[in-house]
């Protein structure tokens, strides 16, 4: 044997005993009897997304005698400003599984993962101490998948299904197929029952769930979390031939307003597209039958019928959505019938959805509150206020340092000593400060520890669901160290400038319960965004239908005692609500005008507080002012109580907006009504028979614009379904316009000839146009009544065309009529 393979032999012998030694140590070294063996891993849906909430999981083993709680921490980062803890209990000589609710920063799109830095402190001594792993460092380390491709949907997995290999599920090809026309990927998430822990934070970064199996509704503990995550804004695709409708009633309650009434097989599909101005059509032939339920809809849009029923409808949950398809996913998907531009294997799919299936606004749900917490800063700013010392006290004092420098001044000048000027003054400022200060120390102390709360409450249509939003303000003079937190569920963080430099600790020691620990806030005055939802107590619903006081409306079970109620529209001016007994009545007397959001002439300070925090709520360029999709009753009261935990001490303000859908009746055939101007809806045309929109008005934005030129334009004023067919009888026209030295014409049309109705010169300000008789237009077949406007030019005295500027500031329709019965209405 040579010399190399005998030093090679050597080698490896010294390494193997290296080895067994450093085993051998390892295993007389003592087990810790309190560890971890995960902490922070991938848990729940096991996908995370930029600053939504998720859950990762935890498992603790304790070895001793004797139960011990231990406290789980993670963040992510390794000097955090924020740490989510959760406070877990082991009961002696076993191992625990849990989780830990967090919420992702925010993740820069090139990142695909990131750091989850977690804790186990053992704090039973009154000192926290690190309970890590051997050769380990004191913050054990795990990484999250962080999903960029928004929106994101997810399906519930049945496990109890056996996979047969080479079956196509339809049901999932529809989904994906839907996904990858809008180019989204084709990537769902699988929802696993078993690891979801009921909490209505891990569904928060879904934009849109498929049910196309009943596993939803084989746990009751998940239900509540998905109710709660549609109100809050999700969408709902339910695949009702392939899940149990009582399931979905047990999900949506009475938003489901759908009864069975059989199961079919169809051979020849015929989709017809039921939404208004679409005639969408077409016929295919299968050789396998297709499933159909067909079923009776109320309250529900339909979009989309088979043979005369709904195939596919629609509805609005709260600030989240659901829509049904009734009929089998094959008769919504089709082969791709052209090439592909391009490949790309996480954005294509085996199927194309059909012309009706592309129709569907899927993936575009809002998931916007009304409004943003801001609008209630200045709202609390001055609700809860500083005092500050009096004006005759403070006047006194700088009047007292002014006479004494002024006299201090005179007889050094007088005894020419003026050089100890130089120390005399500063003395005396010194002697005028100390009092200052001591009555800026009393004014302050005088405000007593307060907490406020200005609640943004969204009812949820045909539920008993609320969604609260808003702000939370916290004044603490001696600025100690608050025990906050939570006791039945909801979230809220301080803002960031009044904690900043500091480690605060989020520990939940509850599904629904958590607090805030080394809360240290550097201002005495320091507010805090939230969010929170829950199932009321009672039903909350107000219907109202047309009469000759305008709109007249109820509460549908117990009222609610609401101060300064408006109804509000899209677009429209506000109606200020008057309570007559047991009626909500709101007539065209009622009408505010722009820019007022509270009633009367005079506001107490209450009120100019509400009317100023309306006003940046519905504001056109607020996101409230963009997303009142359908009437609104909104009204104040006390706050809610929500069960955040502050210092009992704290002297409690603030005041809670109610957001109620209006639900407008169809008014009884023969009644008189009078239908107040914002429930008139209003397009803006170039023609009086077309569909091209003026450039003078933006409908987006409900606002005129203003022109230089000679216009004509035609409004066409959409009566509500809720009182057609009718029989109008008069109208009363309100215009606001700045016109100087032109000519306003007012028109209608009639067997497509022009009439005028009124000439006004010179219009500037509001012009009220009375209409009937000949004056008044007729309703078209849809419920339309269009009148026209046109605007001339100006000329000066060389003949040369001027270009002043005019401007149409607003424009209003009154309407009253009679209504009549769909046999009664005249062609």
């Amino acid at each position: 044997m040579g010399l190399r393979p005998l030093f090679h032999l050597v080698v490896h012998g010294l390494l193997i005993g290296i080895v067994l030694a450093s085993h051998s140590v390892q295993a007389t070294e003592p087990t810790a009897p309190i560890r971890f063996r995960q902490l922070g891993v991938p848990a729940g849906l096991y996908q995370y997304v930029s600053g939504a909430w998720g859950v990762v999981g935890v498992e603790i083993i304790n070895a001793e005698d004797q139960p011990v709680e231990v406290l789980a921490a993670c963040a992510f980062s390794p000097d955090p400003d924020i740490q989510f803890a959760r406070r877990v209990g082991i009961p002696p000589r076993t191992k625990r599984r849990t989780w830990i609710p967090v919420q992702l920063p925010h993740v820069p799109s090139n990142r695909e993962s990131i750091p989850c830095y977690g804790l186990l402190i053992d704090d039973r001594s009154g000192r926290e101490v690190v309970l890590r792993r051997e050769q380990e460092g004191v913050q054990h380390t795990e990484l999250l998948r962080v999903n960029h491709d928004r929106p994101l949907s997810g399906f519930f997995v049945d496990e109890t299904k056996e996979f047969r290999w080479g079956e196509v599920d339809y049901a999932y090809e529809a989904a994906i197929a839907y996904r990858t026309s809008r180019g989204f990927q084709r990537r769902m998430i699988p929802i696993q029952i078993r690891d979801l822990p009921p909490l209505p934070e891990l569904l928060d970064g879904l934009d849109q769930i498929v049910l196309w199996n009943d596993r939803f509704a084989s746990d009751a503990a998940i239900l509540g979390p998905l109710r709660k995550w549609l109100h809050n804004g999700g969408e709902l695709w339910v695949m009702l031939d392939r899940v149990d409708p009582v399931n979905v009633e047990k999900l949506l309650g009475q938003s489901f307003a759908c009864q069975l009434v059989d199961r079919v097989e169809l051979h020849e599909v015929t989709i017809q597209d039921a939404r208004e101005g679409v005639s969408a059509m077409s016929t295919v032939v299968y050789e396998q039958p297709v499933n159909f339920v067909r079923v009776l809809v109320d309250d529900l849009h339909v979009t989309h019928t088979v043979d005369g029923w709904p195939a596919a409808f629609e509805g609005s949950v709260g600030r989240g959505r659901v829509l049904v398809t009734a009929l089998d996913a094959r008769a919504w998907i089709e082969e791709p019938r052209m090439a592909r531009p391009s490949w790309d294997a996480t954005r294509m799919s085996d199927y194309w959805p059909n012309e009706h299936l592309q129709s569907m606004n899927l993936l575009m749900n809002d998931r916007s509150p009304l409004g943003e917490p801001s609008i209630f800063r200045d709202y609390l700013s001055e609700k809860i206020g500083y005092r500050i010392a009096s004006r005759s006290s403070v006047s006194t004092l700088l009047g007292l340092f002014c006479g004494a420098l002024l006299l201090a001044g005179v007889g050094l000048a007088w005894r020419r000593r003026l050089e100890h000027f130089a120390w005399i003054a500063p003395l005396l400022a010194a002697a005028a400060t100390i009092p200052l200060a001591a009555l800026g120390l009393q004014a302050q102390r005088a405000v007593p520890s307060t907490v406020g709360q200005a609640q943004l409450l969204e009812v949820s249509d045909g539920a008993d669901q609320v969604l609260a939003s808003g702000l939370l303000a916290f004044y603490d003079p001696a600025m100690n160290v608050p025990v906050c937190g939570v006791m039945r569920g909801g979230v809220f963080h301080p803002d960031e400038n009044a904690v900043v430099g500091t480690m605060r600790r989020m520990v939940w020691s509850d599904l629904d319960r958590w607090r805030w620990d080394n809360l240290r806030p550097t201002a005495g005055l320091w507010m805090a965004d939230f969010q929170w939802s829950d199932e009321l107590d009672q039903r909350l619903a107000v219907q109202g239908t047309f009469s000759q006081r305008g709109l007249v409306a109820a509460w549908v079970d117990e009222p609610l005692p609401l101060t300064d109620m408006v109804i509000v529209l899209p677009g429209t001016p506000c109606l200020a609500v008057r309570v007559d007994n047991a009626d909500l009545v709101a007539g065209p007397a009622d009408v505010l005008p722009p820019g007022r959001y509270v009633a009367g002439q005079w506001l107490s300070d209450e009120q100019r507080r509400r009317q100023a925090a309306l006003e940046k709520l519905l504001s056109s360029d607020s996101v409230g002012g963009q997303l009142v999709p359908r009437p609104l009753l909104l009204g104040w009261s006390d706050p809610l109580e929500m069960d955040f935990q502050f210092p009992a001490s704290a002297r409690p303000v603030g005041a809670a907006l109610w957001a109620i859908p209006l639900n407008i009746r169809p008014a009884r055939s023969g009644a008189s009504v009078v239908i107040p101007s914002p429930f008139i809806g209003l397009r803006v045309t170039s023609m009086a028979e077309g569909h091209e929109a003026s450039p003078l008005y933006d409908h987006h934005r409900g606002q005129w614009i203003s022109s230089r030129v000679r216009s004509e334009l035609w409004l066409h004023f959409q009566i509500p379904t809720a009182v057609l067919p009718m029989e109008p009888d008069r109208g009363r026209l309100t215009l606001h316009v700045t016109a100087p030295d032109r000519t306003l014409e007012i028109r209608r049309m009639q067997d497509l000839q022009i009439h005028r109705i009124d000439s006004i010169q010179n219009p500037i300000g509001v012009i009220n146009v009375p209409l009937s008789g000949d004056s008044l237009p007729p309703l078209d077949d849809r419920g339309r009544l269009t009148i026209g406007l046109a605007v001339s030019g100006i000329q000066d005295q060389t003949g040369t065309v001027a270009e002043q500027v005019w401007k149409i500031e607003r424009v209003q329709l009154e309407v009253a009529g009679t209504t009549m019965g769909s046999g009664e209405a005249h062609e």
